[in-house]
């Protein structure tokens, strides 16, 4: 029987197996036996970073891409040794690579006793205080623990139009997609690698459109505004024995109230609706330079409680933040590299791209994909591409393992999305009950901690969870002393 078996050997996969390592050297553990079980293409590379085309990059400077708490600067280390420390914002497969490399050197150092088992695992079933891991061939191993790292799986929000020709779901089929207009749902960082995937050919028009209207936003160059209204001290003061979405978006209207010259989003706003997609992205662009994006700042601030804020509030409270603010949250709080903008700002300059709100979801007619728009513009497409990242609703899942656990009672639904799971311990619930010794880290977190669409956070959730691990470990030899 393996002491932890970890499903999914992506970039959080890779971060929780060095820092059980980590934890273990610190505990004089030995031979901590580990399987890793995960398909051959995936393996120590993942899909948000290894299922990447060479022009996708990350959004996150290295700095804030360590895979240990042990090695705050372990990415930036690395990429100065390979001489490309000048580069803020590699692309994805580099990240890939530092995973990869990662990942050996775990294997070499001899800590851990590792199985590695390339397979898909589909089903759980609970086992003498731990879980048999089957796949359809029968047994895979047989564990006390079980970490699912399982990655990006999310349902389709166009499940209608996947069978259709000329849908497509995958940077692996832009190759197909012919010259001229095309549709691209979503705003944000996905539909902005297939943006950028696509418009270097100059025939293509291309229409990216999503229900609210939001254009990608500029990555500032440096952070300058302190809040002085919207932070962690007084969320907590104005709380009224428990934090309130209200009193947070009462805080951060004061904070944008109280700058003189107002903030970069309104006027951006005003600009993409009345002067264009191209003067939009200048004047983000403009703004980025002089580091002067205050609302961008305010709500990066967040960063360090967020989460904590997340699992304060009720859950009416976050599902009254996803319906009503998710939206704008995801375009102004996630921005992409200055240079990613001078690419679109100069596509839409040249007629090549525009950026819509969304009447209603598109219709399939005559062979063609149709959007109306909300200035009553009417785009037809032979291709669309679900640019959205798909949603994270568990029953839009397809996934096997991920149907057969809720089957099974192992595992429920969060009502935000994503499996519901103790924020501190990472253990999976059923009927607000724990599914003992069954845990789960990474995107799949979201409705419970908010923040797992960011690495940085993961990475520090598997820090977490490896010395709550330790601890358990000690707890469990002391009961047989």
């Amino acid at each position: 029987m393996f002491d932890i078996a970890i499903v999914g050997v992506g970039a959080t996969g890779v971060s929780l197996l060095k820092q059980i390592q980590d934890e273990a050297y610190s505990a004089g553990l030995h031979k901590v036996r580990v399987a890793l079980l995960s398909p051959q293409a995936e393996f120590a590379r993942g899909k948000a970073f290894g299922d990447a085309a060479s022009i996708h990059k990350v959004n996150t400077p290295p700095w804030m891409l360590s895979i240990s708490d042990q090695e705050p600067t372990g990415f930036a280390q690395w990429m100065a040794g390979k001489g490309r420390n000048g580069e803020l914002y590699p692309n994805r497969l580099t990240y890939s690579d530092f995973l990869n490399e990662t990942y050996q050197d775990v294997v070499e150092s001899g800590l851990l006793d590792i199985y590695e088992i390339h397979e898909q695992v589909e089903d759980l079933l609970p086992e003498g205080g731990g879980y048999r891991l089957m796949s359809t061939r029968g047994t895979l191993a047989i564990a006390k623990r079980v970490v699912l790292c399982l990655g990006s799986l999310h349902g389709s929000h166009f499940p209608k139009f996947r069978a259709l020709p000329g849908f497509i779901d995958h940077h692996s089929q832009f190759e197909q997609v012919p010259d001229g207009r095309v549709l691209i749902a979503g705003s944000g960082l996905t539909a902005i690698d297939a943006l950028r995937s696509l418009q270097s050919n100059q025939n293509r028009e291309i229409h990216l459109f999503s229900r609210h209207g939001y254009a990608p936003t500029c990555l500032t160059a440096s952070n300058r505004y302190e809040p002085r209204h919207l932070t962690w001290n007084n969320l907590l003061r104005g709380g009224e024995g428990g934090v309130r979405l209200d009193h947070f978006i009462g805080l951060l209207k004061q904070e944008r109230d109280s700058l003189r010259g107002g903030d970069e989003r309104d006027h951006a706003m005003r600009i993409l609706r009345h002067e264009g997609e191209a003067a939009y992205f200048e004047y983000l662009m403009a703004r980025s330079a002089e580091a002067n994006l205050p609302y961008q700042d305010i709500l990066v601030s967040t960063r360090p409680y967020m989460h904590k804020l997340w699992q304060a509030m009720p859950v009416e409270d976050r599902l009254s933040f996803h319906l009503n603010f998710g939206a704008a949250w995801a375009a102004w709080r996630h921005p992409i590299p200055y240079e990613v903008v001078g690419e679109l700002a100069a596509a839409a300059d040249e007629g090549r791209l525009r950026i819509h709100k969304a009447a209603s979801t598109p219709v399939w007619e005559r062979g063609e994909f149709v959007m109306r728009t909300d200035d009553g513009e009417i785009i037809r497409s032979t291709v669309m591409i679900d640019g959205t990242g798909g949603s994270n609703r568990l029953d839009g899942i397809e996934a096997p393992l991920v149907r057969n656990l809720l089957a099974r009672g192992l595992v429920e639904a969060h009502p935000c999305g994503g499996i519901d799971i103790h924020p501190m311990t990472f253990e999976c619930r059923y009927g607000g009950r724990p599914t003992r010794r069954l845990y789960n880290l990474g995107p799949l977190n979201k409705g419970s901690l908010f923040s797992t669409n960011a690495f940085w956070f993961n990475a520090r959730c598997a820090g977490q969870w490896a010395r709550q691990w330790i601890i358990d470990v000690a707890a469990e030899d002391a009961a047989w002393i």
